[in-house]
Protein backbone atom coordinates (compact mmCIF):
# COMPACT_ATOMS: atom_id res chain seq x y z
CA UNK A 1 0.00 0.00 0.00
CA UNK A 2 3.23 2.17 0.80
CA UNK A 3 2.75 3.10 -3.47
CA UNK A 4 -0.65 4.26 -2.87
CA UNK A 5 -0.30 5.68 0.26
CA UNK A 6 2.48 8.04 -1.38
CA UNK A 7 0.33 8.96 -4.42
CA UNK A 8 -2.46 10.21 -2.55
CA UNK A 9 0.09 12.50 -0.35
CA UNK A 10 2.04 13.69 -3.28
CA UNK A 11 -1.34 14.34 -5.15
CA UNK A 12 -3.03 16.09 -2.13
CA UNK A 13 0.39 18.34 -2.18
CA UNK A 14 0.03 19.50 -5.58
CA UNK A 15 -3.41 20.04 -5.35
CA UNK A 16 -2.46 22.30 -1.87
CA UNK A 17 0.23 24.39 -4.34
CA UNK A 18 -2.16 24.67 -6.75
CA UNK A 19 0.27 22.79 -9.72
CA UNK A 20 -2.73 19.88 -9.72
CA UNK A 21 -5.92 22.17 -11.34
CA UNK A 22 -7.77 19.82 -13.18
CA UNK A 23 -9.62 16.08 -13.23
CA UNK A 24 -7.03 15.13 -16.01
CA UNK A 25 -3.94 16.62 -14.19
CA UNK A 26 -5.09 13.54 -11.31
CA UNK A 27 -5.23 10.76 -14.57
CA UNK A 28 -1.83 12.49 -16.19
CA UNK A 29 -0.11 12.05 -12.60
CA UNK A 30 -1.50 8.80 -11.49
CA UNK A 31 0.03 7.02 -14.94
CA UNK A 32 3.24 8.80 -15.18
CA UNK A 33 4.18 9.49 -11.66
CA UNK A 34 3.56 6.51 -9.72
CA UNK A 35 3.63 3.10 -9.76
CA UNK A 36 0.15 2.13 -10.16
CA UNK A 37 -1.61 0.61 -13.42
CA UNK A 38 -4.62 1.46 -15.24
CA UNK A 39 -6.67 -1.58 -15.54
CA UNK A 40 -9.98 -0.31 -16.38
CA UNK A 41 -11.82 2.71 -17.42
CA UNK A 42 -15.48 3.74 -17.17
CA UNK A 43 -17.69 6.41 -18.00
CA UNK A 44 -17.04 8.23 -14.27
CA UNK A 45 -14.11 6.29 -12.95
CA UNK A 46 -10.74 4.85 -13.49
CA UNK A 47 -9.29 1.59 -11.92
CA UNK A 48 -5.90 0.93 -10.98
CA UNK A 49 -3.59 -2.56 -9.37
CA UNK A 50 -1.54 -1.56 -6.63
CA UNK A 51 1.58 -3.12 -6.96
CA UNK A 52 2.00 -6.06 -4.07
CA UNK A 53 -1.55 -6.07 -3.29
CA UNK A 54 -3.31 -8.63 -5.93
CA UNK A 55 -6.51 -8.58 -4.17
CA UNK A 56 -6.99 -5.06 -4.37
CA UNK A 57 -7.79 -1.93 -6.31
CA UNK A 58 -8.02 1.24 -6.60
CA UNK A 59 -10.67 3.11 -7.82
CA UNK A 60 -10.84 6.84 -8.94
CA UNK A 61 -13.85 8.82 -9.17
CA UNK A 62 -14.36 12.30 -10.22
CA UNK A 63 -17.81 12.82 -11.78
CA UNK A 64 -19.65 15.79 -10.24
CA UNK A 65 -23.09 13.56 -10.80
CA UNK A 66 -21.23 10.14 -9.82
CA UNK A 67 -23.23 8.81 -7.09
CA UNK A 68 -20.77 5.82 -6.68
CA UNK A 69 -19.63 7.39 -3.76
CA UNK A 70 -22.94 6.78 -1.49
CA UNK A 71 -22.95 3.16 -1.92
CA UNK A 72 -19.58 3.28 -1.31
CA UNK A 73 -20.08 5.16 1.97
CA UNK A 74 -22.95 2.84 2.52
CA UNK A 75 -21.01 -0.91 1.93
CA UNK A 76 -18.65 0.75 4.58
CA UNK A 77 -21.25 1.18 7.40
CA UNK A 78 -20.23 -1.62 10.42
CA UNK A 79 -24.07 -2.88 9.77
CA UNK A 80 -22.79 -4.00 6.14
CA UNK A 81 -18.99 -4.47 6.24
CA UNK A 82 -19.85 -8.35 6.53
CA UNK A 83 -22.44 -8.75 3.95
CA UNK A 84 -20.44 -11.29 1.37
CA UNK A 85 -22.42 -9.37 -1.58
CA UNK A 86 -21.24 -6.09 -1.28
CA UNK A 87 -17.66 -5.21 -2.30
CA UNK A 88 -15.22 -4.71 1.12
CA UNK A 89 -13.95 -0.86 0.99
CA UNK A 90 -10.32 -0.91 2.56
CA UNK A 91 -10.42 3.08 2.65
CA UNK A 92 -12.09 6.45 0.85
CA UNK A 93 -9.18 9.36 0.53
CA UNK A 94 -10.38 12.76 -0.97
CA UNK A 95 -8.32 15.54 -2.52
CA UNK A 96 -10.56 18.59 -3.36
CA UNK A 97 -8.99 20.24 -6.58
CA UNK A 98 -8.28 24.33 -7.04
CA UNK A 99 -10.92 24.19 -9.64
CA UNK A 100 -13.45 23.05 -6.45
CA UNK A 101 -13.55 19.28 -8.37
CA UNK A 102 -13.45 16.15 -5.50
CA UNK A 103 -11.71 13.24 -6.52
CA UNK A 104 -12.45 10.36 -4.39
CA UNK A 105 -10.49 7.40 -4.36
CA UNK A 106 -11.25 4.14 -2.91
CA UNK A 107 -9.27 0.91 -1.90
CA UNK A 108 -11.50 -2.25 -2.54
CA UNK A 109 -11.12 -5.89 -2.90
CA UNK A 110 -10.25 -7.53 -6.34
CA UNK A 111 -13.12 -9.50 -7.78
CA UNK A 112 -13.78 -11.27 -10.71
CA UNK A 113 -15.96 -10.67 -14.02
CA UNK A 114 -19.22 -13.10 -14.36
CA UNK A 115 -18.78 -13.58 -17.87
CA UNK A 116 -15.91 -15.95 -18.99
CA UNK A 117 -15.31 -13.61 -22.31
CA UNK A 118 -15.20 -10.40 -20.56
CA UNK A 119 -18.53 -8.91 -22.27
CA UNK A 120 -21.41 -7.68 -19.78
CA UNK A 121 -23.93 -10.13 -18.57
CA UNK A 122 -27.12 -9.23 -19.99
CA UNK A 123 -28.34 -12.87 -20.74
CA UNK A 124 -28.86 -15.81 -18.11
CA UNK A 125 -26.35 -18.10 -20.55
CA UNK A 126 -23.17 -15.59 -19.62
CA UNK A 127 -23.58 -16.80 -15.82
CA UNK A 128 -21.93 -20.15 -14.47
CA UNK A 129 -24.81 -20.62 -12.11
CA UNK A 130 -27.83 -21.49 -14.85
CA UNK A 131 -30.25 -21.33 -12.01
CA UNK A 132 -29.22 -17.57 -11.35
CA UNK A 133 -29.04 -16.83 -14.56
CA UNK A 134 -32.44 -17.07 -15.24
CA UNK A 135 -32.69 -15.28 -11.23
CA UNK A 136 -30.98 -12.84 -13.32
CA UNK A 137 -33.21 -12.69 -16.02
CA UNK A 138 -36.33 -11.90 -13.97
CA UNK A 139 -34.09 -9.58 -11.54
CA UNK A 140 -33.46 -7.06 -14.56
CA UNK A 141 -36.73 -7.54 -15.82
CA UNK A 142 -38.53 -6.11 -12.63
CA UNK A 143 -35.94 -3.90 -10.99
CA UNK A 144 -35.30 -1.91 -14.96
CA UNK A 145 -38.06 0.36 -14.61
CA UNK A 146 -36.48 1.65 -11.32
CA UNK A 147 -33.85 3.27 -13.39
CA UNK A 148 -36.62 5.76 -14.17
CA UNK A 149 -36.39 8.85 -10.90
CA UNK A 150 -39.83 8.80 -11.87
CA UNK A 151 -41.00 5.32 -10.54
CA UNK A 152 -39.95 5.28 -6.77
CA UNK A 153 -38.60 1.71 -5.69
CA UNK A 154 -40.28 2.48 -2.36
CA UNK A 155 -43.87 3.49 -3.17
CA UNK A 156 -44.24 -0.21 -4.78
CA UNK A 157 -41.99 -2.40 -3.01
CA UNK A 158 -41.63 -2.09 0.95
CA UNK A 159 -40.36 -5.12 1.99
CA UNK A 160 -38.07 -7.97 1.41
CA UNK A 161 -40.82 -10.83 1.51
CA UNK A 162 -42.41 -8.47 -1.21
CA UNK A 163 -39.55 -7.60 -3.15
CA UNK A 164 -39.44 -12.04 -3.73
CA UNK A 165 -43.29 -11.77 -4.30
CA UNK A 166 -42.41 -9.88 -7.28
CA UNK A 167 -39.72 -11.77 -8.29
CA UNK A 168 -41.56 -14.87 -8.65
CA UNK A 169 -44.62 -13.50 -9.96
CA UNK A 170 -44.62 -15.41 -13.46
CA UNK A 171 -43.61 -12.93 -16.00
CA UNK A 172 -42.43 -12.55 -19.63
CA UNK A 173 -38.94 -10.79 -20.13
CA UNK A 174 -37.11 -10.52 -23.24
CA UNK A 175 -33.99 -12.83 -22.40
CA UNK A 176 -36.46 -16.18 -23.13
CA UNK A 177 -35.04 -18.10 -26.06
CA UNK A 178 -37.27 -18.32 -29.38
CA UNK A 179 -37.94 -21.60 -28.37
CA UNK A 180 -39.47 -21.02 -24.98
CA UNK A 181 -42.14 -19.29 -24.81
CA UNK A 182 -43.60 -19.30 -21.33
CA UNK A 183 -43.02 -16.98 -18.47
CA UNK A 184 -40.16 -17.72 -16.11
CA UNK A 185 -40.77 -18.89 -12.89
CA UNK A 186 -38.21 -18.97 -10.18
CA UNK A 187 -38.36 -21.94 -7.66
CA UNK A 188 -38.64 -21.34 -4.00
CA UNK A 189 -35.42 -23.47 -3.72
CA UNK A 190 -34.05 -20.98 -5.78
CA UNK A 191 -35.06 -18.16 -4.17
CA UNK A 192 -33.60 -19.78 -1.16
CA UNK A 193 -30.32 -20.69 -2.70
CA UNK A 194 -29.93 -16.59 -2.97
CA UNK A 195 -31.49 -15.55 0.18
CA UNK A 196 -29.21 -13.37 1.49
CA UNK A 197 -28.24 -11.79 -2.13
CA UNK A 198 -31.81 -11.16 -2.55
CA UNK A 199 -32.43 -9.41 0.87
CA UNK A 200 -29.21 -7.06 -0.04
CA UNK A 201 -30.15 -6.33 -3.48
CA UNK A 202 -33.29 -5.08 -1.74
CA UNK A 203 -31.82 -3.10 0.67
CA UNK A 204 -29.75 -1.39 -1.94
CA UNK A 205 -32.38 -0.31 -4.15
CA UNK A 206 -34.14 1.15 -0.82
CA UNK A 207 -30.86 2.92 -0.21
CA UNK A 208 -30.83 4.09 -4.04
CA UNK A 209 -34.34 5.12 -4.17
CA UNK A 210 -33.54 7.90 -1.96
CA UNK A 211 -29.97 9.11 -2.88
CA UNK A 212 -29.86 8.54 -6.91
CA UNK A 213 -30.84 6.69 -10.12
CA UNK A 214 -30.65 3.03 -10.31
CA UNK A 215 -27.88 1.41 -12.13
CA UNK A 216 -27.92 -2.28 -11.93
CA UNK A 217 -27.04 -3.79 -15.01
CA UNK A 218 -24.93 -6.83 -15.75
CA UNK A 219 -21.56 -5.07 -15.49
CA UNK A 220 -22.26 -3.83 -11.86
CA UNK A 221 -22.15 -7.51 -10.69
CA UNK A 222 -19.05 -9.65 -10.04
CA UNK A 223 -17.77 -12.76 -8.42
CA UNK A 224 -15.80 -13.50 -5.85
CA UNK A 225 -15.66 -17.10 -5.78
CA UNK A 226 -18.96 -18.52 -6.58
CA UNK A 227 -20.54 -15.10 -4.31
CA UNK A 228 -22.03 -12.68 -6.72
CA UNK A 229 -21.00 -9.06 -5.58
CA UNK A 230 -23.57 -6.08 -5.91
CA UNK A 231 -20.67 -3.31 -7.08
CA UNK A 232 -21.85 -0.24 -8.54
CA UNK A 233 -25.69 -0.16 -8.49
CA UNK A 234 -26.00 3.55 -8.70
CA UNK A 235 -25.37 6.34 -11.20
CA UNK A 236 -26.14 9.35 -10.54
CA UNK A 237 -27.02 11.14 -7.33
CA UNK A 238 -29.87 13.79 -7.07
CA UNK A 239 -29.24 17.30 -6.84
CA UNK A 240 -30.42 17.62 -3.15
CA UNK A 241 -29.30 14.63 -1.16
CA UNK A 242 -31.10 12.70 2.19
CA UNK A 243 -28.72 13.22 5.23
CA UNK A 244 -26.44 9.95 5.58
CA UNK A 245 -25.57 8.38 8.48
CA UNK A 246 -22.06 7.20 7.81
CA UNK A 247 -18.98 6.42 9.71
CA UNK A 248 -16.25 9.21 9.78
Amino acid sequence: MDSYLDAIEEIKELADAEEIHRVDDVSIYLERFTELDLIATGIYAEVYEVPGEPDKVVKVCSSKIDGYYLFARWCMRPENQDNPHVPTIHREDTIELSSGRVVRFYVIERLDDISDDGTEPTRPSHFHDDDFGKLWGTLRTMTLPFADPNKPFNDQVQSADEFVEQIQEPRPHFYMSSNERKPVVIDDEVIDDHAALLKTLFDVLSFIDDHGVMDLHGGNYMLRGDTIVITDPISHKYAKEAPLNLPN
